[in-house]
């Protein structure tokens, strides 16, 4: 580079080496500036990040449990949040009562916190993904039918039936808790359960696949869940919550209980089929 300078002065006088430093330092400078403007607007742009940890951890990267920590060099989350991450949930925490087949997918501490074995936990999901691989095609046409998202389909069919062993999904084959308002039904239309502290009616169906055909007529032709329509078929979170705040269920937990079972059962793949 100094030759370079140099044979540039010789063009038009000797040049001193004093010239030449000023010349190289100021091409360095120049160098160093671009660096620097590039390395900013890749920051900005959130393009790169820094990751302590090791490389076989990789899939814990966005969990608070997990062994890496993602940093930028400067932290712009608070004024770009990124909406392509999965939003923190809240923890559903139930009472030891609550034993179910679904009771790990909502409350995956349960079996911690009143020592239940690894057995039964096993068995239990086990029914969960026999529920699913029996029902998961029937809730994918739904929704291609009705817009109802399949995750939502399932999460409460699994919930309400016990994945297909509550009473009233076994001797009636309604896996969604639709009650019978009807006056004047058939004699074999509905039959009587406990629900809640008082005793009511439920529909009764020739198989589960009319309850699922019927679970979803009954939210598309409700004026309640109307509005639920308006949210993209993947976005399950509104679904939930708005199925919780329309009254689908009393239990004030409806909503964060579906979420928990379809990020624990990772139902919402049935969404984008």
């Amino acid at each position: 580079m100094a030759n370079y300078y140099q044979a540039s002065y010789n063009k038009g006088g000797v040049a001193s080496s004093e010239q030449i430093r000023f010349e190289l330092f100021r091409e360095e400078v120049l160098w160093k500036l671009l660096m620097l403007t590039a390395l900013t607007y890749l920051v900005w742009s959130d393009k790169i990040s820094i990751v302590f940890g090791s490389d076989s951890d990789f899939d814990a990267i966005e969990s608070p449990e997990g062994g890496r920590v993602r940093a930028a060099l400067f932290d712009f989350s608070a004024e770009k949040p990124r909406s392509d991450r999965p939003l923190p949930e809240e923890p559903v925490v139930l009472s030891p009562d609550a034993l179910s087949n679904v009771t790990f997918a909502i409350d995956p501490a349960f079996a911690d916190r009143n020592k239940v074995g690894r057995v039964e936990v096993r068995n239990r999901l086990a029914k969960c993904r026999d529920y699913l691989e029996r029902f998961a095609p029937l809730a994918v046409a739904e929704m291609h039918a009705s817009g109802v998202p399949a995750s939502i389909t399932l999460a409460q069919g699994l919930l309400e039936s016990d994945a297909g062993e509550s009473k009233l999904a076994v001797t009636a084959n309604n896996h969604f808790g639709i009650k019978c308002f009807s006056k004047s039904c058939k004699k074999g239309h509905c039959v009587n359960f406990t629900d809640d502290s008082h005793k009511d009616f439920f529909v009764r169906y020739g198989s589960a696949f009319g309850s699922f055909q019927a679970h979803s007529r009954f939210l598309k032709n409700k004026s309640r869940y109307r509005q639920l329509f308006s949210f993209g078929r993947t976005d399950y979170r509104s679904w939930a919550n708005g199925l919780a705040e329309a009254g689908y269920a009393t239990d004030k937990n409806y909503g964060k209980k579906l979420i928990a079972i379809i990020q624990s059962l990772g139902l919402d793949r049935y969404d984008h089929q």
